[in-house]
């Protein structure tokens, strides 16, 4: 038997007052969702530098076998 989630995208339960409200915005005013894809992918979507990611790497502290703090 395949579990089937009863929320789906053609049954919805409840949507509070401030999502309806977003949601309607969002329809009237679709430049802020452009806006906000813009963000984000100005913040993540950025070029892989291979060489970077090795120099970091290589500049990081080992671990070692043993982890301990000496009071003196």
């Amino acid at each position: 038997m395949k579990y089937k989630y009863p929320y789906g995208p053609g049954r919805r339960e409840y949507e509070s007052e401030f999502t309806q409200f977003l949601n309607g915005y969002l329809r009237q005013h679709p430049e802020v969702r452009r806006d906000q894809v813009l963000g984000w992918r100005i913040f993540w979507e950025r070029p892989v530098d291979p060489q970077r990611i090795d120099r970091e790497r290589d500049a990081e502290l080992k671990p070692t076998v043993y982890h301990s703090y000496f009071y003196e």
